[in-house]
């Protein structure tokens, strides 16, 4: 049909078709937007009285007269099929939606995904399969190594499975079907800043490669620096994160967004944490080892205070002051030696590299010649550093011969006071003084004294550190109330995409998480009393509690409810439990529902409600949404309600593969047939010379055109024709 489309004639009053005339696809002269209103609704299967079971595929075909008529819009059609047939044909009017395009359809965009894996070694040894842009389907019998390709994926790009169960399954698979000298290679596109492919290899026990379309190695780049956003789920692992509130809350965090600054300044606040964190601690640990020294002074004050009273000191004054000169000449001579050492630090090499200007082989400069000048600069700094250098050591050997000099001038002076002092001695102790305990504590005080200006120095750098620290903690708290602001529109979001689906909404975590973490790490004993007293407050403010650490274990008490003991285990934990805990962020928890009403009405039940199915299909909806990078899941059917996937996952994946890519493995037919998976991928198991093999042949690689993957769908996923034929008759269909 080359001009309106055919409309299919009723008798008036009467909803019943004409007998025999049931066309697959239809031919429109533009868009179906372009129809008129009449025909358009008939088209867009919305009028009633021509409503179809199944919508009518609808393509350009006008009449061609010459070869430039090709080019025009309405004088072609794109089919999607594996090869060129008949069948190709019919399953692309069959599934016009996800099979025919028109020219007038809008263009969608570019996206990353992977294009092809091999691997070399293990249960897969020698294999490889390109993957389509949209829907990819792995089906086989049981052991036929599906989940040994998703895992194999997953250790390529290591990436961590999120719940317990699937990370030992993972090190197990990875050990045991990948094994020792194998390797993984994955071909990845990336459309964007600029399009281009790239190679990764991860061998067995090594570190991932990244080599660009040059084949060159890309240092320090990592596989997920490439494909930053890919999500990997082995089996039952989503049903693992439905457990987990605060791994769903993360899962809403992908509707967030991208705020490269937010990220930056999160990271930023928590680098200052830390660096404000050691500077405290280390100017505690010096008020405290001045403290312990400082102890002994005012019991050494007295008694020197006792002693002049005898008016010893007086007697004693010219040994107390040659003394005292001595202890002069000793710091000197040590300042010397830090000095001497500034100067050895500054000392460079001399044949020590200069890279300020990358060579001609390393980097292509449109400007060399005129930026060969800083190579000179940079010399010239270079052999500064080197001469200050040389000057300071020169300098400080000469002082140190100079101050050889003076103490050799010095000590002859010093020795004859000190003969002097023994013949005084010996009158003193006559008299029943003990001027050498008196010269004793004469000079431990004069060595504590000069710690007590450092004491109050400390004390005040102490200060000023935790004022820098509250202002810290305020940005913190900011920051972190911006997040869970971020999250709740995350939710609605979520909510407003799956609308009588799902819905989320977000609050404050009663799970301590990383909290008790801290404070069972930062504690000796039983601390479960005062855990439970936290988990009961509506919002728990980390910052309160460190304030109320650091006040002490009767604070404790009365602002949080803890028994003694706790209180006293906690307070025992001083200024370092208090900066840990108040750097600790606990995250929201996600409430997430599902609606299991049927349909046209709701009943709304949370996760803890729900079936291990229903839990998983609410999880894989979010999964589906807002993502342009690949998404793989290993038999997600496994954890799904029958009746989810076909209402629900699937309408969704149709129209998500489209601008993402997707890999599953699956015995659930609805996936790949009703889905009309792109890329069908046939893993079949052999034994070869008594060991345990997967081979992906090519003609079990493709849509379900192909007669010989529709065969193997049959087989594997139906049980046969005859067993599908047989439920169908039993079901009355």
């Amino acid at each position: 049909l080359a001009g309106r489309p055919q409309r299919h004639h009723r008798r008036k009053k009467s909803r019943v078709p004409n007998v025999g005339f049931n066309p697959l696809a239809s031919a429109i002269p533009g868009s179906i937007g372009d129809l008129p209103i009449e025909h358009r609704q008939i088209c867009q299967n919305k009028d009633i009285a021509h409503k179809r079971d199944r919508p009518v595929s609808f393509v350009n075909a006008c009449d061609v007269s010459c070869p430039d008529d090709f080019g025009k819009p309405g004088s072609t059609t794109m089919l999607k099929m594996t090869d060129v047939s008949i069948e190709g044909l019919r399953q692309a009017f069959l599934d016009g939606e996800s099979r025919v395009k028109l020219n007038s359809d809008a263009e969608t965009g570019d996206f990353t995904r992977i294009v092809a894996v091999a691997w070399d070694g293990g249960l897969l040894d020698g294999q490889w399969v390109a993957l389509n842009a949209g829907l990819n389907v792995m089906i086989g019998g049981r052991g036929a190594g599906k989940s040994t390709v998703v895992e194999s994926l997953r250790f390529v790009f290591d990436i961590p499975p999120l719940g317990k169960d699937a990370a030992k399954s993972h090190g197990l698979m990875i050990k045991h079907l990948l094994g020792s000298r194998s390797e993984v290679s994955v071909v990845i596109f990336s459309p964007s800043p600029s399009p281009g492919y790239y190679l990764i290899e991860r061998a067995y026990g090594a570190e991932a490669r990244v080599k660009n379309q040059a084949g060159e190695i890309v240092a320090d780049l990592k596989p997920v620096d490439v494909l930053p956003e890919l999500e990997i789920y082995g089996q039952h692992e989503i049903s693992e994160i439905t457990r987990d509130k605060r791994q769903l809350a993360e899962l809403l965090g992908r509707f967030v967004g991208t705020d490269t600054d937010a990220t930056s300044n999160e990271s930023a606040i928590e680098e200052r944490f830390r660096s404000s964190r050691k500077k405290i601690l280390e100017l505690e640990e010096k008020v405290a080892e001045l403290d312990l020294s400082l102890a002994a002074l005012p019991g050494l004050k007295e008694q020197l205070k006792r002693f002049e009273e005898t008016k010893l000191s007086t007697r004693l004054d010219e040994q107390t002051s040659v003394q005292r000169e001595k202890r002069i000449l000793e710091d000197f001579a040590n300042q010397i030696s830090t000095f001497e050492q500034v100067g050895l630090d500054l000392k460079r090499e001399e044949h020590e590299p200069l890279s300020v200007l990358p060579s001609e082989e390393e980097v292509k400069l449109p400007h060399r010649g005129d930026l060969e000048q800083v190579q000179t600069i940079a010399k010239a700094l270079h052999d500064a550093q080197n001469q200050a250098s040389k000057i300071l050591v020169e300098a400080a050997k000469q002082a140190s011969s100079d101050l050889s000099s003076l103490r050799s001038d010095w000590q002859p002076k010093a020795d004859a006071i000190e003969a002097k002092y023994k013949t005084l001695k010996k009158e003193l102790e006559g008299e029943g003084f003990d001027p050498d305990a008196y010269l004793s504590v004469k000079k431990q005080v004069e060595n504590l004294e000069p710690k007590q200006g450092v004491r109050d120095a400390t004390l005040a750098e102490r200060a000023k550190e935790q004022s820098a620290r509250r202002e810290i903690v305020d940005e913190w708290e900011k920051a972190d109330r911006k997040a869970y602001r971020d999250l709740e529109k995350a939710a609605k979001k979520v909510s407003r995409k799956l609308s009588g689906t799902v819905r989320a909404s977000v609050r404050p975590s009663s799970d301590l998480g990383p909290l008790e973490d801290v404070l069972r790490n930062g504690t000796e004993g039983q601390i479960s009393q005062a855990l439970t007293k936290l988990q009961e407050l509506d919002d728990l403010s980390p910052s309160r509690l460190a304030v109320t650490i650091r006040k002490g274990a009767q604070a404790l008490c009365d602002e949080f409810g803890f028994t003694d003991s706790s209180a006293q285990k906690i307070a025992a934990g001083g200024e370092k439990l208090a900066l840990l805990v108040e750097e600790t962020r606990i995250p929201p928890e996600a409430i997430i529902e599902l609606n299991v009403g049927p349909v046209g009405s709701e009943n709304w039940k949370e996760l803890d409600r729900l079936s291990a199915g229903q839990k998983a299909t609410a999880v894989l909806m979010l999964l589906l949404l807002e993502s342009d990078a690949p998404l793989l899941i290993d038999q997600p059917e496994d954890d799904l309600d029958n009746h989810f996937i076909a209402g629900h996952v699937v309408t969704t994946m149709r129209a998500a593969k489209k601008k993402r890519q997707f890999l599953f493995s699956s015995h659930n037919p609805n996936i790949p047939v009703l889905g009309d998976a792109d890329q069908i991928i046939g893993l079949t198991p052999v034994v070869e010379d008594g060991v345990d093999r997967t081979k992906i042949e090519p003609e079990l690689c493709g849509s379900i055109d192909k007669p010989e993957v529709q065969q193997m769908i049959k087989e594997l996923l139906e049980g046969g024709e005859q067993a599908f034929t047989t439920r169908r008759t039993k079901y009355g269909f």
